[in-house]
């Protein structure tokens, strides 16, 4: 018996036709498999944990990679998504020219066991550097035999073209400990960061000022929600009396049973 969500179509003897995708989070994990010629989600499960700190997130990844018997199998590709607080976009041509061990010290806190992943963007000139404990690279070499791609969520995000009759753009992805923000004028990027939320009207404080400190009408943005429904209507609440124009990432045409979950940015993750 399954212990998962699927769709009627799933043929296990098919593996190697689908694509599957997971997240690694400290407010749990999720797998996502699709058949991409079909564009159709075929197996869906999210575990909601809450995992204390960083230090234990490898130890419960390889528990939970252990007892998913469907992710055991061979697919025609493996992503796997680290929701890191941290991340910095580089310039292609800077990066070429100077990546070494300094740049990541200048970048980041020097921790020894951090193995920093390399994400290059479509739309722009420049390459998305975040930190990924060693462990955790380790835990998803070994269990998917280095057969697996480690992005970081943002990447798809700055991926994405948005049709707005707006001059800005804006999408909000929010964790339990902390939210990105990226914001975009004309398709062009202007923001990427993320913000603590100790508390829920944190969010609302760092979606304000930084809007006040880049000097961008809040009227003149479209802002896009990218979590679950119910992480986006709470959301919703929060920023409706200060942002106008608010809904979710429009996943039309991206899939062609999106029902099957509730996690706007999750289709966005296994097709871009």
């Amino acid at each position: 018996m399954f212990d998962f969500t699927k769709d009627e179509s799933l043929e296990i003897q098919k593996k190697k036709d689908y694509i599957l995708s997971i997240q690694v989070s400290l407010d749990g994990f999720s797998f996502l498999i699709v058949h991409p010629d079909e564009k159709r989600i075929v197996a869906f499960k999210s575990i909601p944990l809450i995992i204390s700190s960083a230090n234990l997130l490898a130890r419960r990844l390889k528990e939970w990679l252990e007892t998913e018997e469907i992710l055991k199998n061979q697919f025609k590709s493996v992503r796997a998504f680290i929701f890191s607080e941290n991340f910095s976009l580089v310039p292609e041509e800077y990066f070429a020219r100077e990546w070494n061990r300094n740049l990541t010290s200048a970048l980041f806190d020097k921790k020894i066991h951090n193995h920093f992943i390399e994400n290059k963007t479509e739309h722009l000139e420049a390459v998305l550097i975040f930190p990924v404990s060693q462990d955790i690279v380790t835990v998803l070499h070994q269990f998917f035999n280095k057969n697996i791609q480690i992005m970081h969520p943002v990447t798809n995000i700055l991926n994405l073209s948005f049709e707005s009759k707006k001059r800005n753009q804006s999408v909000i992805l929010s964790t339990k400990k902390y939210f990105y923000l990226i914001i975009t004028r004309n398709n062009k990027l202007l923001l990427a960061n993320s913000f603590p939320t100790a508390h829920q009207n944190d969010l609302v404080y760092n979606v304000i000022n930084t809007f006040q400190q880049l000097e961008i009408a809040r009227s003149e943005t479209d802002f896009y929600f990218a979590g679950s429904k119910d992480q986006n209507k709470e959301i919703a609440v929060l920023l409706q009396p200060f942002c106008e124009n608010i809904s979710n990432i429009k996943t039309e045409g991206i899939i062609t049973n999106p029902q099957i979950i509730d996690n706007f940015l999750q289709l966005y993750l296994i097709i871009n």
